[in-house]
Parts: C-alpha cells; structure tokens; sequence
C-alpha cells in the first residue's frame, strides 16, 4: 500500500478540518473520555498540545491528539473514520508518529474487559508497545465528570515508576485541567 500521509496541526476550532473531525471524535470515545467544545477550545491554546488531523492523499482519515513533554510523547486521543478502519491506516500513523521522533511514547486503553479493548491492546502490541500493570486513572475530561480507569501503554520500553510519575506531573502541570477540583 502506497500513499502519501499528512497530518495538519489544527489550532483553532474554526480551522478547516475541524468539523469533520470533532464528529468523529464524539462519535469514537464515550463521553466520559472525551472533553466538551468549550474546554477543546482552550486547550488547543496550549503549545504542547497537538490536534493533528490526518489525510491520505489529500483525504481526512483520522486523527492524533497528543501532547509533547520533555523526552515524552503522550498519546491522548488516536482515531480512523471507520471506512478507514482494518486496511492498516491506523498502523501507518502510529509508525509515522512514532519515527518522527525518539521520545517515550505512551498512552492509554481501555481494560481488556471485552474482546473490541483486548484487540486494540494487540495492535499496539504488534506496534512495539508494552502494556503496563501500574494503575492509572484518566483525568476527568468534563464538568462534574469522573476519572476513569484505564491502563498504560508505552513505546519503546515499559513504563519505570519514575516515568509515569513524570508524565503524571507534566500532564498535571502543563495541562489545562480546570476539572481536576
């Protein structure tokens, strides 16, 4: 397979591509992991957060929302439209953003609890990820919302104690978390 892969940094709600896709972010993640516009609208001021949509031959595909740390990448949100999904085009973003640079990667799964949360534990297996066994709950990513919990993938290695409660400061420190209290 043989294409060309683009991702463009959005950073405003009202840039091209965002519509398309903020629909298909509401429509992938449960509510109580994903934010609400408004707090979207903020955070996407924040020079360490990254809302990369990506195209394929000049067609939107998906996308990658991350952050970037000192040394650390942290994976928050990754999404193909579902014509996209199976034909390896998820597997070729995450190579791609994974060769752009030799940081520590991670970021979160949901638990193995049913075969669709097992399957995407497997491909990020596939990918070189490790599954981590330290508990971790999710920020709460809403008003009045609730921490949910996850579990922790990282790249190349598993996750030292001393990484984690790195990348557990950063995201506290560096993030805009006005939910938190």
């Amino acid at each position: 397979m043989s294409y060309q892969l683009e991702t463009i940094r959005i950073r405003h709600i009202k840039q091209t591509h965002f519509q398309p896709a903020w629909a298909l972010y509401e429509n992938t993640f449960p509510e109580e992991e994903r934010r609400e516009l408004d707090l979207q609208k903020e955070i996407m001021k924040n020079p360490y957060y990254h809302f990369d949509i990506v195209r394929i031959d000049g067609v939107l595909v998906g996308f990658i929302l991350w952050w970037q740390f000192e040394g650390m990448r942290y994976i928050e949100h990754l999404a193909t439209k579902p014509e996209y999904r199976g034909k390896g085009y998820g597997k070729n973003i995450i190579e791609h953003f994974s060769s752009e640079c030799e940081d520590f990667i991670i970021l979160e799964v949901e638990m193995p609890s049913n075969t669709i949360n097992k399957r995407r534990i497997v491909f990020y297996e596939r990918l070189k990820f490790k599954l981590n066994a330290h508990f971790y709950e999710q920020l709460p990513m809403q008003k009045n919302g609730v921490s949910v919990q996850l579990k922790l993938m990282s790249y190349p290695d598993e996750l030292s104690d001393a990484k984690l409660l790195a990348f557990k400061e950063n995201f506290r420190n560096m993030c805009f978390t006005p939910y938190l209290e």
